[in-house]
């Protein structure tokens, strides 16, 4: 295969306590690069490893050329350590891969497809990515509320296995929600989406289980970030249950006028305030999310801090070569 040299490939992976699969997979990712593109780099974005993986990302940095590492100075989750990268990368088009399930050799599919359809280009997962099901249950209905509430029609088996070219990078990395969500930044910009189904390629015999209480976490914060839907179903229950009394206080004025023998009514009564108190909680349960969300804008601290930058000792492979017209014809 030829070597593509007219446009620059960047390539950024997070990475949690990684030690153990992380030389064969850079191996595999570099190898990839060389054998596809002249000008690449690899922005390796260690989001708080506790392991050795500062240590092995050392060894890779003098072996291979083209790779820069950013080690962020806690843990902040792993889309904003995909942001992170993205706000670095020089390339034309930029690739987002997982160490421990996506296939490096897809690479240059995903670049042709974001480049020929200036699109933000989706993995779709064919096989398992270690879930469980109670974990693929809850991805796939968080699918289904961000179609209804977002209206944005996502694949439930959509990954961030992605491409973006440079224009619709710009346009995701304007987005300065705390809540970072990269599929759906891709899907809001308005650019064309493409879809890429892929076989994970699971780098550890047992994959590490996802939380679920973490991911119904994460789905609470990013509906209520981007969308006032849950406000609004709460308002027209609050008008509900306002007519409803509407409608009670006018029963208590019948009965009244037309009974003479009342009961004392502790069931409705009953009824009544069990009712009012449920509803009542339901929309401070809401109004908290919200509130708990404006709070965290307004206090406007950065998304990640940055605590060590290492370059490969070589990061342009032709030095000699110059991005400028010498002589037109």
């Amino acid at each position: 295969m030829s070597v593509i040299s007219s446009y620059f490939v960047s390539v950024t992976v997070p990475l949690r306590n990684d030690a153990d699969i992380l030389v064969a997979f850079v191996d595999e990712v570099m190898h990839v690069l060389a054998s596809s593109y002249q000008n690449y780099e690899l922005v390796l974005v260690d989001d708080g490893s506790t392991d050795a993986t500062q240590r092995v990302v050392g060894s890779l940095l003098e072996r291979h050329k083209c790779i820069r590492y950013i080690r962020l100075s806690r843990s902040f989750g792993q889309e904003t350590a995909i942001l992170a990268g993205l706000d670095t990368v020089i390339g034309e088009v930029v690739i987002v891969l997982q160490a421990e399930s996506d296939p490096p050799a897809m690479i240059p599919e995903f670049v042709k497809t974001a480049r020929d359809e200036n699109a933000v280009v989706y993995g779709l997962t064919t096989g398992p990515i270690g879930e469980s099901l109670a974990y693929r249950i809850g991805r796939k209905t968080f699918a289904r509320l961000v179609r209804g509430m977002l209206g944005i029609d996502l694949p439930t088996n959509a990954t961030l296995y992605m491409a973006l070219t440079r224009q619709t990078l710009n346009a995701v990395i304007q987005i300065k929600d705390k809540s970072r969500a990269l599929r759906i930044y891709g899907s809001v910009v308005g650019f064309e989406r493409r879809y890429l189904e892929y076989e994970p390629t699971l780098r550890r015999a047992q994959p590490r289980p996802k939380g679920i209480l973490e991911g119904f976490s994460r789905a609470l914060s990013l509906i209520v970030t981007n969308s006032i839907q849950p406000l609004r179903l709460v308002t027209y229950l609050g008008l509900l249950a306002s007519l409803s009394n509407v409608v009670y206080i006018g029963y208590i004025f019948m009965i009244a006028i037309f009974k003479r023998d009342v009961a004392e009514g502790w069931i409705t009564t009953s009824f009544q305030n069990s009712s009012m108190f449920l509803l009542l909680f339901v929309i401070l349960t809401v109004l908290s999310e919200y509130v708990g969300r404006l709070f965290s804008e307004m206090l406007d601290r950065p998304t990640y801090i940055i605590a060590e930058e290492r370059l490969s000792s070589v990061m342009i492979p032709e030095e000699g070569r110059r991005n400028v017209v010498e002589q037109s014809q």
